[in-house]
């Protein structure tokens, strides 16, 4: 039976094909539709720019804000004393420097969350002896007490990376037995 159909249907083709398409003609609207732009994609393009300047605004702005409080905290300081502003530079700038060592040293696990733990419990401390040295002004306990918060942050990121080389070590030595 579909042998009869095909058979027809080939016989009769002549009769079914009234028209010969143009394929030039066919060709040159593909080409025409292809050359116009969409108008979804043009807001989707629009959409994906507000969104990229929103995202880049936001994280600019948030990091424009942690310096500025990083200065007043410095200028504070030093307006006490440059000794102690000095003192406190010299701390932030060995922290700044000690955690890019632990950004290096690869993958973070146990002792890395444990530091940040630690680092968040001594920057609340750190955020109330600033915000009393902004009350209360010049006070040597307060003082001492942002110094120790400076000494503590770098010895917990110092013991992180001991940790860190431990655990580097004995995986190495783990590896070769």
């Amino acid at each position: 039976m579909r042998n009869d159909i095909e058979n027809h249907i080939e016989n009769q083709k002549n009769l079914i094909d009234v028209e010969i398409p143009d394929d030039e003609k066919i060709w040159k609207n593909i080409s025409l539709e292809l050359g116009k732009p969409r108008k979804y994609q043009i807001w989707r393009l629009r959409i994906a720019a507000v969104v990229l300047v929103m995202i880049t605004s936001g994280v600019v702005l948030t990091y424009y804000w942690q310096q500025k409080k990083v200065y007043e905290k410095n200028a504070s300081l030093l307006n006490v004393s440059k000794e102690i502003g000095g003192e406190g530079n010299y701390f932030q700038l060995t922290i700044q420097r000690k955690m890019e060592e632990v950004q290096q040293s690869g993958p973070h696990g146990e002792p890395y969350y444990l530091m940040i733990s630690q680092l968040r419990q001594v920057d609340m401390q750190l955020e109330t002896y600033l915000a009393d040295f902004q009350e209360l002004g010049n006070h040597p306990k307060i003082l001492k007490g942002i110094l120790r918060c400076y000494e503590l942050k770098i010895r917990i990121i110092e013991k992180t990376l001991n940790e860190i080389e431990k655990n580097k070590h004995y995986e190495k030595k783990q590896h070769i037995l």
